[in-house]
């Protein structure tokens, strides 16, 4: 749910808080009668000063007439007196002034709620204007702002291979030689023609 689809729910709802509360005002400035409303403002000879719910289809209601009061058992076969030539309770000496001015004081504060109410219902289409407007500019600043440029990664560089590193052992000296060498080098070779010629003399002798 975007901004201007949730600005106008609340423009709406605002709307029907307004009217109820303008109905409101109508039903108690101009003494509207509703189905089951007692109405307390005024003086009359017959009020309904009480009722009570004996079951789901019967109740008993307390009327009252010139300051007199009367029990009657409602039902849905008829009704029937209880009691009857019940004396009203004695009202305090304030009690008259206090019902003027009750009457008075809702009217007033009902005015107070009727005046806030419409005083907001003027207000909303230019409240949603301005959402509208503001809704408006930050999107044209959106798509107004350039895209970031895309930087291009760097090429990957061949890695060459490592030379093998060839370790030289030096040759030993002279002096390091073995004296088991020397002495091979130093030794004569065996005249091996003369010892064959005796080997073949003896075996022909023998």
């Amino acid at each position: 749910m975007d901004i201007l689809s949730m600005l106008r729910t609340l423009g709406a709802l605002g709307l029907v808080l307004g009217m109820l509360a303008g109905a409101l005002w109508v039903v108690r400035r101009y003494d509207i009668k509703l189905p089951g409303r007692v109405s307390g403002t005024g003086r009359k000879r017959v009020e309904l000063v009480e009722r009570l719910s004996v079951d789901a289809k019967r109740s008993v209601a307390l009327i009252r007439r010139d300051g007199c009061e009367h029990l009657v058992l409602i039902g849905p076969d008829g009704h029937a007196v209880l009691e009857t030539g019940i004396q009203a309770p004695a009202k305090p000496a304030g009690a008259p002034a206090a019902e003027q001015a009750t009457p008075l004081a809702s009217v007033e504060a009902d005015l107070a709620v009727l005046k806030s109410a419409f005083g907001k219902l003027v207000e909303l289409p230019r409240t949603l204007q301005a959402a509208q407007a503001k809704f408006a500019a930050a999107k044209a600043q959106s798509e107004a702002e350039p895209a970031p440029a895309l930087v291009a990664a760097p090429e990957p560089q061949a890695v060459k291979p490592l030379a093998k590193r060839v370790i030289k052992t030096p040759a030993p000296a002279n002096d390091e030689l073995p004296k088991a060498a020397r002495r091979k080098s130093t030794r004569r070779p065996r005249d091996t023609a003369r010892w064959n010629r005796a080997a073949v003399r003896e075996a022909l002798n023998g």
